[in-house]
Order: structure tokens, then sequence, then C-alpha cells
């Protein structure tokens, strides 16, 4: 075969490209051009390397960053809870009866009242109950930890939440408890559901809420949407309901007075609890003596 005869056009780009190649600067040139990109693919390359080290380093700093702010928003966020009402929504529901204020007028005391088996004692906390009268979610007015909750033949279901300083929440009078002694709780988390009690056949389906601090109760309705700071000036007390003939008093009986009521109460309410036990054992008992007599029949 013949070889192929280039065209003329092609002869002159390959006499032009011989004549530039055989210019003094061209290798230079040349040489200067392949260092460039050289250099030019080391430091891009370089670079690429350096960003997920780099992007690694700012990400663990940006973790380590949150993991601080998440660390401390539990103590802050805690102490900058208010307390809420215990219920999810408050229009819906209502106080059947309030908290037994001792500067309250006449009119009010009295209808702060609860009485059981032939007892007339003050309400330490507020009775909330729903306008239709059905059972509803009761809340965690403010998070905390459960250190109470059990059944109680007089009072329903009782959970108790504790606070920072002193403070603690009860939540009585409860059909249902979706919670257990030592759980964790944050606000607004449902406790249970409002049920009836013994104590108040009054009120109905409803929930008895109180606010303690170092076991004296607080009018929950003066601390709604305040913080446990607002508390610090709350003498210690270790007073509870006060026991009277059924006429308020508008004077404060004092703390030994009212720990007599409180023995008063608490006994008041361990009488009902034992009295079947008490007809229990009354029963026994004559069955037992029916059956000496029989014996001594037969014999």
């Amino acid at each position: 075969m013949k070889d192929q005869k280039n065209t003329p056009q092609e002869e002159s780009q390959n006499n032009k490209l011989r004549k530039i190649t055989k210019k003094r600067w061209f290798y230079p040139a040349l040489y200067l051009v392949v260092v460039a990109l050289i250099v030019s693919a080391v430091l891009w390359t370089q670079r690429d390397g350096g960003t997920p080290s780099a992007d690694k380093h700012k990400e663990n700093d940006n973790q380590f960053a949150l993991n601080q702010n998440k660390d401390d928003s539990v103590p802050v966020n805690g102490m900058k809870e208010v307390f809420k009402w215990p219920v999810a929504d408050k229009n819906a529901t209502e106080v059947v009866m309030p908290f037994y204020d001792v500067n309250a007028s006449p009119e009010e005391q009295q209808k702060a009242l609860v009485t059981y088996n032939n007892t007339t004692t003050q309400n330490t906390g507020i009775c909330i109950a729903a306008k239709d009268g059905k059972t509803f979610d009761v809340q965690a007015s403010m998070s905390g930890k459960v250190v109470k909750a059990e059944k109680d033949p007089v009072l329903g279901n009782v959970v108790v939440l504790q606070h920072d300083n002193g403070v603690e929440t009860m939540y009585e009078s409860l059909d249902e408890m979706k919670v257990e002694k030592g759980e964790q709780v944050s606000q607004g988390q449902v406790l249970g559901t409002a049920g009836k009690d013994l104590y108040n056949k009054e009120a109905g389906i409803h929930v008895h809420f109180e606010i303690r601090k170092n076991d004296k109760p607080v009018n929950p309705v003066s601390y709604f949407q305040k913080g446990l700071a607002s508390l610090d000036k709350v003498k210690s007390n270790t007073s509870s309901a006060e026991v009277t003939n059924g006429q308020p008093s508008a004077n404060d009986q004092g703390t030994e007075q009212q720990q007599d009521n409180k023995d008063n109460k608490d006994n008041s309410m361990n009488n009902d609890k034992s009295n079947s036990n008490s007809k229990t054992s009354t029963d026994q008992s004559g069955d037992n003596a029916t059956q000496d007599e029989n014996s001594d029949a037969n014999s």
C-alpha cells in the first residue's frame, strides 16, 4: 500500500508546528506549563483531602457545644418552669372547691370546708372538675420525680411529685394512675385520670390538687404562672387541714394546734379504714363462739 499523503493544509500546519518547536523559548515555556499543572493538582488534592478533616473537627466542636447546651438546659429549664394548671384545657374545667384561706371572707371559707366521717376539715388544695362532669386527664403541673404513687381507700389514687427547694405537688382522687414511684416526669405529662373518692363525695369526679412548701400547703391559684422562687418566703410548717366545728375561723391557730388537727384528720380516716377490719374480726369471734358451743353440746 502506498503511504497516505498529507493534504496541503495538514502539511502547512505541520511546518508551523516544527517551526514553533525550534524556537528557543518553546521548551522552557512547556516546562513551566507542566510544572504549573502539577502544582495546581497537588494543591487541589490537599484542599480536598483537608476539608473532611476540618469539617470533622468543626462538626465535633459543634457537637460538643450542643452537648454542653443540652446538659445545661435541664436545670435551666427546670428553674424557668412555672406552675401550670394540672389539666390540658383549663377552660373546660372549674374549681368546685377552693383552698381554705384564713384571710378569705366567711362565705369563701365556708365553701372550702370538707365534711367526712362526721368531721369538718379545711381544704388544703383546690378541687378541679370538668364542666361536663366527665373524667379528664390530670397532668403534671411542673417537672419532677414521682415520690408517691399508690391507692388510698379514702382519697383514691394519689400521686406526689417532688420538685426542688422542698416543693411538692399532690394529685389526689385519681381514678387511674399512669406513672410509677421513682419515675421522672416532665411538665404536662399525664399522671392519671380524674375520679371519685370517699373523702369528698360532693365534689364528684375531680382531682384534688395541692402545692406544698416543706409540707405546708399553699393556695395553688396564687402560684400558677409563677416559678419555684415564688415560694421562697413560705415558712416551714408541718400543718395540714385544720379540723373545725363547721364554722369558719379567720385566725391561724398556730403550728402546734394545726399538727393536732392533722392527727385528728388522719385518725378520722384511719378509723373509717379500720371499720371493715373490726367488723370482720367481730364476725369471726362470733363464729368461733358458736363452734365452741356446738362442740360442748356434742360431747
